[in-house]
C-alpha cells in the first residue's frame, strides 16, 4: 500500500521540486548577475536590467539542465501510465468477450 502511494506521488513530488529549483535559479540569477559582471570588469549601467537578464538566463540554463537530468524519468513514468491504461483496456475487453483470460508468462528464449 505504501509503495503504491510513493509511486503515485513521485510525479507530483518531482514536478514540485522542479518548480522550486527554477524559482531558486531565478533568485540566484537576480542576486549574482551584477557581481559576476563587475568581477569580469564590466560596469553594468542600469543594474536592474542586468539583474532581470541574469534571472532569465539562470532560469533558462536551469530548465535545460533539469530537462536533461529528469527527462528520462518523466518519460519512464509516462510509459508506465500508458501500459497501465492499455492493461485496463485489455481487461475490460476480456470481460465483454466472455472471459478469455490472458495468462502472464515469462518469455521463452
Amino acid at each position: 500500500m505504501l509503495t503504491r502511494l510513493i509511486a503515485a506521488s513521485y510525479a507530483w513530488l518531482l514536478e514540485v521540486s522542479l518548480w522550486v529549483s527554477l524559482a531558486l535559479a531565478g533568485i540566484a540569477g537576480y542576486t549574482a548577475m551584477v557581481p559576476i559582471m563587475q568581477a569580469l570588469g564590466a560596469s553594468p549601467f542600469p543594474e536592474f536590467t542586468w539583474k532581470i537578464l541574469g534571472a532569465c538566463a539562470f532560469v533558462v540554463v536551469a530548465f535545460l539542465l533539469l530537462a536533461v537530468i529528469t527527462g528520462p524519468l518523466l518519460i519512464l513514468m509516462d510509459v508506465r501510465h500508458s501500459l497501465r491504461s492499455l492493461d485496463a483496456k485489455m481487461v475490460s475487453r476480456e470481460g465483454e468477450d466472455g472471459g478469455r483470460s490472458a495468462e502472464r508468462r515469462e518469455p521463452i528464449i
